[in-house]
């Protein structure tokens, strides 16, 4: 299987969604890293190793053979990656409830699963865990996802069904009775665990669309212009990590139609908002996101074209340029030379600022440890409040229970927070 699958699991949201998507070169290259996407690599070495060897990261019992991960480090791309007590704690969240979910039946760990009979040669991926329960005929797929971003929910998810989809087969053909799938979405860093259930069926539907989606993106690959239009489909979700969104001309054109203006005509004067008609208001406010996503994309493309040297003639015949902005904030140029000054001057009463307790978090970082476990639970955890989430504004389908409190106008998130 090759080490890039084209049409990858983890981007079946933008691909099936928007097969000519991977018309753009930009989609079809293997992305660069990062140290966010390295952090969560890290964990999952440490998390399929301790379910294949069937240990806990943090182990300190008497057996010699056993290990123990505490302290180990990774090295990825130059950066390194430690097993301290917090990653162990959140990684043992995920690996509860893989063993838990596995009572009784048979686990795989970092499993290939083969789908080129739905997406082509050489493709497929690898499902973090994979469970067969003959009691219930049930198999189960849990994919762990070690970022603090939004929320990741497991129903309708592409890249879980493509697992799920995979594996299906290797179960028939291992005389695994397979009546429903379940795909689970484990983020321990979010305290979230969700769970969809689903009968083989529904999943082999599944299949169709997503090899009419690649059967689609083979003929827009060899596609340009308008011939390419009817193979891209704009929206939130397949537009978020499409790497071509600044310059898709049907996203530019969704974009047009929503803000009523043509962007070679566009002058001063702002684009008018609709009328109060609740229609034409929820159906503007939920272009809203995708509008702001694709404002984002281009500014960084011409920043970035400009940064290159590449000349980019604006709207006054000139090609743009970098000017210093406004000067920033204040600060001592020498701080041990100006707190000597402050304290000639002021005293250490009006020189140094008051002390302030550490935060929650940070006293976690040093209490909430095995060998003071006990304290932390007992005399900490106690004092700490988390306060509610502010209210954010969301369509009906949206899988998050309706908001419970009462807010005022000014307890809103802003738009795009999330």
């Amino acid at each position: 299987m090759s080490t890039h699958s084209l049409f990858s699991p983890s981007a079946s949201a933008r691909w099936i969604a928007c097969p000519g998507s991977l018309a753009f070169p930009e989609n079809r290259e293997q992305g660069g890293s990062s140290t966010f996407a390295d952090d969560g690599t890290a964990s999952h070495h440490w998390a399929a190793l301790c379910l294949s060897i069937g240990q806990d990261p943090s182990f300190l019992g008497e057996d010699a053979d056993a290990e123990c991960f505490l302290n180990e480090v990774q090295t990825i791309n130059g950066a390194s990656y430690a097993m301290d007590e917090t990653r162990a704690s959140f990684i043992q969240q995920y690996l509860d409830d893989v063993r838990r979910r596995a009572i009784g039946g048979t686990l795989f760990v970092e499993y290939k699963v083969d789908l080129s009979k739905y997406l082509g040669p050489d493709q497929g991926g690898t499902a973090d865990a994979l469970i067969f329960l003959p009691a219930t005929k049930t198999m189960i797929c849990e994919d762990l996802k070690y970022g603090t971003g939004e929320k990741v929910y497991a129903k309708d998810n592409p890249q879980l069904l493509l697992y799920l989809l995979g594996a299906l087969q290797d179960a028939e053909l291992l005389g695994y009775e397979v009546e429903q799938v379940t795909g689970v979405i484990c983020q321990p860093r979010l305290g979230h665990i969700d769970e969809t259930t689903i009968s083989v069926a529904e999943l082999r539907e599944f299949g169709k669309k997503a090899a009419l989606a690649v059967k689609h993106a083979n003929k827009a690959i060899t596609l340009t212009g308008r011939d390419l239009e009817p193979f891209l489909n704009p929206g939130e979700k397949q537009c978020r990590w499409c790497r071509a969104k600044a310059i898709c001309p049907q996203l530019a054109t969704f974009v047009s139609n929503q803000v009523r203006c043509d962007f070679e005509t566009m002058d001063a004067e702002p684009a008018p908002v609709p009328p109060r008609d609740t229609v034409k208001l929820a159906t503007a406010y939920s272009a809203v996101p995708l509008i702001e996503d694709w404002c984002r994309a281009v500014s960084a493309e011409v920043h970035k074209l400009v940064t290159d040297g590449v000349s980019v003639i604006g709207p006054d015949g000139k090609p743009y340029k970098f000017v210093e902005g406004r000067e920033g904030a204040r600060g001592w140029a020498d701080p041990a030379q100006a707190e000597s000054a402050l304290l000639g001057q002021l005293g250490p009463e009006k020189a140094y600022q008051p002390m302030k307790v550490i935060t929650a978090p940070q006293a976690a970082k040093l209490l909430d440890k095995k060998a003071t476990k006990a304290l932390w639970t007992d005399m900490f955890e106690p004092l700490i409040r988390k306060p509610p989430g502010k209210a954010i504004l969301v369509m009906g389908s949206d899988p998050r229970p309706p908001y419970s409190g009462v807010a005022e106008a000014t307890d809103f998130e802003e738009i795009g927070a999330e």
